[in-house]
Order: C-alpha cells, then structure tokens, then sequence
C-alpha cells in the first residue's frame, strides 16, 4: 500500500466578511492566512464568489 499523506488545509471566511454590516476587514483576512501558514496549514483557501450575495 503506498503511503498517504494527511493534509489539512484553512478556508478563509470571506463570505463572513463581506456579508458584515460594516465594511469588509480584508487585512484581517490576510492576517488568518498568515497565522494558518505559521501554523502549518498545507493550503488556504478562498471562495471564488467572494462577493456574491444569498439567493432565495
């Protein structure tokens, strides 16, 4: 059997962000990708609808 890997990786909350009432802090996004690297996260990951809003 070969070896397998465990990785984890770090999804930034950014629909969090931008659905805020105030404005988006995306220096505070920066920094929790920053402190998931230092911490050992294999991957950060950023939805690619960032800015899309919440459909019924």
């Amino acid at each position: 059997m070969a070896d397998k890997k465990t990785s984890f990786g770090y999804l930034l909350p950014t629909r969090e962000a931008i659905m805020a009432p105030a404005e988006p802090d995306f220096a505070s996004m920066i920094n929790l990708a920053e402190t998931a690297e230092r911490q050992g996260f294999e991957s950060v990951w950023v939805g690619d609808s960032i800015l899309a809003r919440p459909r019924l």
